[in-house]
C-alpha cells in the first residue's frame, strides 16, 4: 500500500512538474514569430499580460455643441528577449490608411474606420528605452487627444469611426534586435457617437407637418385577424389606437419623408407610447437629404417613452433634411410589442 502510494505520489509531482514548465507567464504573452528578421523583436501590447495588439473602441460623443473626450491611454514597449545593451526605441503615430489595413481587416465588419488624422492624437513621448537584462520599457507612452482632436471631431454632424496606430519606428541598439513584424503597431479604436437629440418637456414648437407634405412609411404592420395596426393609425389624430410592428420584424422602423423639397427639422411628438416599446431598449433616430442615404442623430432609451404618454424630441441643432427615420434598437428581451399611436413631425419653416 504505501509503495502504490509512493508511486502515485511521484507521478503527480512529475504532473506538477511538467505543467508547471508549459505555464509559463511570459508564453504567449510576446511575440515570437518564428519568420521575424531578429533575433529580439520591439512590439507594443495592451497589458503585461495581454498580447493583444488592440481595445475595445474608446467611446466618445459629439452633441450640438460640445465632444467628449477619449480616455488616455499608457502601454509599454517590450522585447520578445532581454539583450545585453540599452535599446531605445523610437514611436509614432502613423496617419495613413495603409497603416490601419491590417485591423480593418481582422474585422467581422467594418462600419467605417478610417485612420486618425494627424492632430487627432499625441504622444507624451517619442523615445523610450528598454534596460539591459528586461524586456519593458522605463517608463510608459501616454497616448491622448490631440492639439486638433475638438477640430477634428466637430467637423461633421455623424457617428464616425477613428482609428489611432501607435507604431514603433525604429530601434538603437544591438545589431540583433529589429521591430516586429506582426505587433509593430498597436491599434487604439475610437467611437464617436452623434447626439443631437434629447427629450424636451415643453410643447414642440414650429409647424406640425401634415399627410399632405410628409409620407409615411413603416417595416412592418401587426395583424390580428383581419385587423392590422397599420401606419394610418400614426396620423389619423387618435392616440388611443396605433401602428405596431409585427411581432417577427427584429429591426423595425418608421419614416416620414418629405413628398418634395426639405425642410428644417426641429422636434417630433409621439403620443400613445406608455408601455408601446418595451420589446426594445433604444431608438436611434437618422436624418437623410435624398431619401435613401441615412445620418444617426443619436440614440435615445425606450423607458420613457414606455412611461410617457406624451413624449417630444428635440434636435439640439435643427437640421436641413428631405426626411426622418426612427429606428428600434438593442432589443430588451422583455415580451411584448413596439408600436407608437400618434407621430407628428415639425419643421421651423
Amino acid at each position: 500500500m504505501q509503495k502504490t502510494l509512493s508511486i502515485a505520489c511521484a507521478a503527480l509531482f512529475l504532473g506538477l512538474t511538467s505543467c508547471s514548465k508549459s505555464f509559463d507567464l511570459d508564453t504567449p504573452l510576446f511575440d515570437k514569430t518564428e519568420t521575424q528578421t531578429a533575433a529580439s523583436v520591439a512590439y507594443i501590447k495592451t497589458g503585461e499580460f495581454d498580447l493583444a495588439k488592440s481595445i475595445s473602441p474608446l467611446q466618445v460623443t459629439h452633441n450640438a455643441s460640445t465632444v467628449t473626450e477619449f480616455t488616455a491611454q499608457e502601454r509599454y514597449v517590450y522585447l520578445s528577449k532581454p539583450v545585453d545593451q540599452d535599446v531605445t526605441v523610437t514611436v509614432a503615430l502613423a496617419t495613413t490608411e495603409a497603416s490601419i489595413a491590417s485591423f480593418t481587416s481582422s474585422l467581422s465588419t467594418n462600419p467605417g474606420y478610417k485612420v486618425a488624422p494627424e492632430g487627432y492624437a499625441k504622444l507624451s513621448t517619442t523615445t523610450v528605452t528598454i534596460p539591459k537584462g528586461q524586456t519593458k520599457s522605463s517608463s510608459a507612452i501616454t497616448i491622448s487627444v490631440g492639439d486638433k482632436y475638438a477640430e477634428i471631431s466637430a467637423a461633421d454632424a455623424a457617428t464616425e469611426y477613428y482609428v489611432i496606430p501607435v507604431q514603433v519606428s525604429a530601434v538603437s541598439g544591438p545589431s540583433s534586435v529589429g521591430v516586429s513584424q506582426d505587433y509593430g503597431t498597436y491599434f487604439i479604436p475610437v467611437r464617436k457617437s452623434y447626439q443631437n437629440v434629447s427629450f424636451y418637456t415643453h410643447d414642440p414648437q414650429g409647424t406640425a407637418l401634415t399627410p399632405a407634405v410628409i409620407n409615411y412609411a413603416v417595416s412592418s404592420e401587426l395583424a390580428w385577424g383581419s385587423f392590422a395596426y397599420d401606419k394610418k393609425y400614426l396620423y389619423d389624430g387618435d392616440p388611443s389606437d396605433g401602428w405596431y410592428a409585427s411581432t417577427s420584424d427584429s429591426a423595425p422602423w418608421v419614416t416620414g419623408i418629405l413628398a418634395s423639397g426639405t425642410k428644417k427639422f426641429n422636434y417630433i411628438h409621439f403620443k400613445g407610447t406608455d408601455d408601446s416599446m418595451k420589446t426594445f431598449s433604444e431608438v436611434e433616430i437618422f436624418t437623410t437629404q435624398d431619401g435613401t442615404t441615412w445620418t444617426s442623430q443619436g440614440v435615445l432609451p425606450t423607458s420613457y417613452f414606455n412611461k410617457e404618454g406624451s413624449v417630444v424630441v428635440r434636435f439640439l441643432s435643427p437640421i436641413e433634411a428631405k426626411g426622418i427615420k426612427i429606428a428600434a434598437v438593442t432589443p430588451s428581451g422583455i415580451s411584448g410589442y413596439f408600436g407608437i399611436g400618434e407621430l407628428t413631425f415639425y419643421a421651423e419653416n
